[in-house]
């Protein structure tokens, strides 16, 4: 199973098209917040399962703050980040992560590309395809095998 990974992308469908060319076969789409109704509208060409969550700046649309699924036989936790207090450390979402048994946390919020790992728990933030506060925009893409192992690839896009 791949897996797309994308957040932040703040109404560039240009750059989150981008990102999804990419990262070549996928056999669905994490978007997670910050108008992740742009996801929606770019998978009318992609045509690819979806999920999502919503972010600080996707007003006026539903708030979905938070989801857990299951995919591969894995439990995955996604949120934007933002009630988590990510700019200031990991430890809420590491303490969610156990109340919840996610085995993988992808969360988004800080435009920042980072996989940290505590104990059992993995802890993947794609970065920002529009609006990077580090080097260059990016994306993630989730590979689990038919074995269960989870394995993670990083990208970078130019502009």
């Amino acid at each position: 199973m791949r897996i797309g990974v994308v957040s932040d992308s703040h109404g560039n469908l240009y750059m989150l098209d981008k990102a999804i060319k990419s990262m070549g076969n996928l056999d669905y789409i994490i978007h997670l917040g910050d108008e992740y109704r742009d996801i929606i509208k770019v998978n009318e060409k992609y045509k690819l399962p979806i999920e999502y969550v919503s972010g600080n700046n996707d007003f006026g649309a539903e708030r979905i703050p938070e989801k857990i699924l299951s995919i591969s036989g894995k439990k995955i936790f996604i949120t934007h980040g933002h009630r988590y207090n990510v700019y200031f450390g990991l430890e809420s979402l590491y303490f969610k992560a156990l109340e919840t048994d996610a085995e993988l946390v992808l969360y988004g919020h800080t435009h920042v590309q980072d996989i940290k790992s505590k104990g059992d728990i993995i802890l993947l933030n794609p970065g920002s395809v529009s609006r990077p506060r580090d080097t260059k925009p990016g994306c993630a893409v989730v590979e689990i095998d038919n074995r269960g192992d989870i394995d993670f690839k990083l990208i970078r896009l130019e502009y």
